[in-house]
């Protein structure tokens, strides 16, 4: 822009000098020059072709000459100097730059933790939303810029900045604020294995102390990741299988692990349940791979069906040559061969959604009886899925049916990490527990939380998260975990929620009992709603609340009156007889 605003101030400059030197005749016939002043401003209505007249007297044939001169030269330079900045304003490097320099400041304005969200595909628009809805700050790189469209058509609960740039380049992480005090953790969910290996490397050098979670879906680039620090990787393949697990072992583990996980504000999803007998696997990939280990293990007689012959080496058929068949799954013959009739399950797990839904749809057009377990690719077609989902539902012999959301369990998984770090440890200790304990489990979560799935939250005892209750416990007062979960607006009410786990110098405890007494530095895990939570926060905050749930009695805030208070209980306890 230098140049058009140099050319403008040079003629500018010229045609007012011009008017200043330029001898004029006043009203009496004296010799009159302009000063610069009236030189300045009849330059100016001339240049823009307002013509207010010859002021402050008529102009002589010698100024109205130089004027015809002022106005020409003015147009051409304000054409040229009007079609360059319009040229500038639509040139992609100028547009960079004004959005870098808002990036900029929008960083600068951000006073509270952050989380940055490297990638905004599929998984990264699902992490944005999670940790949005619970009112998180989210900071945005992505390399394509039609991606971070999407993200200003979403109605989000909080700003998002977003940078378009690629995040493996430190100057565009240092850039997205990753150095700030304020950044809480980094997530690297690009579509490339090799690029969030790069992330999660760069972040570690910029900022040591900082926790990075990455997708991946190499077994090398995952034990890579964690060779440099990363805090937590996301394999979906290995995820899913570890779901599917549960869900084998126990369909109320696997109701547990879905309602708690999950987005808060949403149906709980039904039971599932599997029937024991043989399993049809098509897709013999990174995701089938990982759930024929599963099956294997349980020793659950599986089929393979993929089309690439080389793989056929990996299995011992000396027993049985129709384990694994060289095919896709999609027509009526290798499914038969495979033993579609008979079987309990089916796994459509190739990387590709047509295939996969061809897969499911032939299978059920056999053995409507099947369980189905679909892999799905691509989130554009949530709705094909879904469709054939609801579909089977409708129909006169229901199935069960699953879908594999990959951008869904890594965003679940993301969320239980950064904000629910205890609730991965709950659920760990609740795969080693009966199934007559899942059920008990589900029963208590159903009764608190209804149709809705819980919210899960932590809460640490010490002076910065649970200041009130920290500071009675070193008065030496006895604190339990029923008074914690007492409404504090209510006498004599309790709040709708479950105490998951407690943690107290490294001893886990699930479902704590209610009497269990409390101690600083114990960490515990609740369920309920956020209208719970809230509640909660202020036994654990307020003094005051404290006091009201523990002893139903409602202690003024102000000093004088709990002295009067005080003073007042003293002279009635004198006065009782004894």
């Amino acid at each position: 822009m230098r140049t058009p605003f140099l050319l403008l101030i040079g003629v500018y400059s010229v045609a007012i000098l011009g008017m200043v030197l330029i001898p004029g005749v006043d009203d009496q016939g004296n010799i009159w020059r302009m000063s610069f002043f009236h030189a300045f401003y009849f330059v100016s209505f001339t240049a823009t072709t307002i013509g207010f007249g010859e002021i402050p007297y008529p102009l002589t044939d010698a100024q109205r000459i130089w004027a015809l001169v002022t106005i020409y030269s003015t147009v051409i330079a304000w054409f040229y100097a009007l079609g360059k900045i319009i040229a500038l304003i639509q040139d992609k490097s100028f547009i960079e730059a004004v959005a870098k320099h808002k990036f900029k400041n929008d960083i600068k304005a951000l006073h509270q933790p952050f989380y940055l969200v490297c990638g905004f595909g599929e998984t990264g628009n699902a992490a944005v939303n999670s940790l949005t809805e619970e009112h998180y700050r989210v900071v945005v790189v992505e390399k394509n810029k039609n991606n971070l469209n999407r993200l200003n058509l979403d109605e989000l609960k909080e700003y998002v900045p977003s940078l378009t740039g690629d995040a493996s380049e430190p100057h565009i992480l240092e850039l997205a604020g990753i150095q700030r005090p304020m950044c809480q953790g980094v997530i690297a969910v690009t579509a490339s294995d090799e690029t969030n290996l790069k992330i999660a490397i760069t972040s570690k050098l910029l900022h040591p102390d900082i926790k990075v979670a990455c997708r991946a879906e190499s077994k090398d680039i995952e034990v890579n990741m964690f060779s440099f620090g990363t805090d937590h990787v996301v394999n979906p393949f290995e995820s899913f299988a570890d779901i599917f697990s549960m869900l084998t072992h126990s369909t109320s583990l696997h109701l547990i692990n879905d309602w708690l996980t999950g987005a808060p504000n949403t149906t709980l999803s039904d039971p599932i349940y599997l029937q024991k007998g043989p399993w049809i696997l098509c897709g013999y990939g990174r995701f089938g791979r990982e759930l024929y280990r599963h099956l294997k293990s349980q020793n659950i007689s599986t089929v393979v069906i993929d089309p690439d012959k080389s793989l056929k080496e990996e299995f011992d058929l000396n027993e049985d040559e129709n384990r694994f068949i060289i095919g896709t799954g999609t027509d009526h013959k290798t499914l038969t061969q495979a033993g579609i009739t008979s079987a309990a399950g089916l796994i459509a797990g190739s990387d590709n959604d047509s295939n996969n839904l061809s897969i499911i749809m032939t299978a059920l057009d056999i053995n409507p009886n099947v369980f189905s377990i679909a892999r799905q690719n691509k989130w554009s077609n949530y709705t094909l899925y879904s469709s054939l989902e609801l579909q089977h539902k409708s129909s006169d012999t229901p199935i069960n049916f699953l879908t594999m959301h990959p951008r869904e369990i890594i965003a679940r998984k993301i969320r239980t990490y950064f904000l629910t770090p205890l609730l991965e440890k709950f659920i760990d200790l609740a795969k080693q527990q009966n199934n007559e304990w899942a059920n008990i489990t589900v029963s208590r979560l159903s009764a608190v939380v209804g149709d809705n799935r819980p919210l899960v939250w932590s809460a640490t005892i010490n002076s910065t998260t649970a200041p009130a209750v920290n500071q009675a416990l070193n008065y030496g007062r006895c604190i339990k975990i029923s008074h914690l979960i007492q409404d504090p607006g209510e006498r004599e009410a309790k709040l709708h929620c479950v105490p998951l786990l407690l943690i107290r110098d490294n001893q886990e405890t699930l479902l704590p009992e209610d009497e269990l007494e409390l101690k600083v530095g114990d960490e515990m895990l609740f369920c309920g709603s956020h209208q719970v939570k809230d509640n909660m926060q202020w036994t654990l905050n307020a003094m005051r609340s404290l006091n009201y749930v523990m002893s139903f009695e409602d202690e003024p805030e102000s000093y004088l009156w709990r002295l009067y208070y005080r003073h007042r209980d003293k002279v009635e306890r004198r006065k009782k007889p004894r």
